[in-house]
């Protein structure tokens, strides 16, 4: 991972067959020009409206995780929650705080913030979100799996059985082997927060300049992020599955979808669960191990 934060944003608020990772400069041109097209989605907007605007920068079968909902796949999924969404107001403004690139060059990751001015009083909205990005030979950059993290709710909408199933994808055998080992890490990270509580899990598979969100803030590195799960973990258990996974073709980057579960207790000492789904983006380390460079989730009810 690679961090890109710009100043005014930050006053917003803010296997044996495998070989070692291989990470990208930090001015690579590919994740530069990969950070400038997610910097650029308003103007895709501007020219060809919200709903075609934005779906132009999203895969046939996206995973989209919006609040009140599951998270749901494919591209007339997409195109239903947007289409739900309010449409008054400016464009949004969208900028990436950070990203990186697979060693192929064909995948790769944003997170950031979005800016919304909301009418008819003006005052303005920050969105946080995740982006896992693909491109095929010789093809533009496609969004694959996206997260709003703190977005507003989707409206009432009716999903098929296939829009709420993760897509089956066709894949190499080697591809289909490692999205399978990074569900796993996604697995062990989920029974390790079981067994010894969400600051040690998230401190111990957290990439090195991995990040999370916390609330308006950036959480980067691991001793940071045990400190802040520390702080927001007491009298809370979190527990969570993967349910989809998929990675680059060099199979050093990845994604895992999930669900998960919080257990906390109201005022008069009943025990209080929230459902929730959650994006995770993963990375081979130097070692083969798979950390994470970026998570984050949402409500689903």
């Amino acid at each position: 991972m690679r961090t890109l934060i710009p100043a005014a944003v930050l006053l917003i608020g803010c296997s044996l067959h495998h070989r070692p990772a291989v990470i990208e400069p930090v001015r690579g041109p590919t994740r530069d020009s990969l950070l400038l097209l997610d910097q650029t989605r308003g103007d895709s907007v501007a020219a060809r409206g919200r709903v075609v605007g934005s779906l132009a920068l999203m895969g046939p079968e996206v995973a989209y995780l919006r609040a009140g909902i599951p998270a749901v796949y494919g591209y007339d999924a997409a195109r239903a929650l947007i289409e739900a969404s309010p449409g008054s107001g400016p464009v949004p403004t969208w900028q990436p705080l950070a990203g990186g690139v697979s060693r192929d060059l064909r995948s790769g990751y944003t997170y950031g913030v979005a800016a919304h001015v909301e009418t008819p009083k003006g005052s303005l909205r920050v969105d946080r979100y995740i982006a896992f990005w693909r491109r095929a030979a010789g093809r533009p950059w496609r969004i694959v799996a996206y997260i709003e993290l703190n977005g507003q709710p989707a409206e009432e909408i009716r999903f098929s059985a296939s829009q709420l199933a993760p897509p089956v994808l066709q894949v190499t055998r080697p591809m289909a082997e490692t999205a399978l080992r990074v569900r796993v890490a996604d697995s062990l990270f989920a029974d390790l927060a079981d067994r010894m509580g969400t600051a040690i899990a998230f401190s111990n598979t957290i990439a090195p300049d991995g990040a999370i969100f916390g609330g308006s803030r950036l959480i980067v590195g691991p001793t940071a992020v045990r400190e802040y799960e520390e702080a927001q973990g007491a009298g809370t258990s979190l527990t969570w599955r993967p349910v989809y996974a998929a990675v680059a073709e060099s199979e050093d980057l990845g994604f895992t979808v999930g669900e998960s579960i919080a257990t906390g207790r109201s005022p008069s000492g009943a025990a209080v669960q929230r459902f929730g789904k959650y994006l995770t983006i993963w990375q081979r380390q130097a070692d083969g191990s798979w950390k994470f460079v970026m998570h984050g989730g949402n409500a689903t009810r």
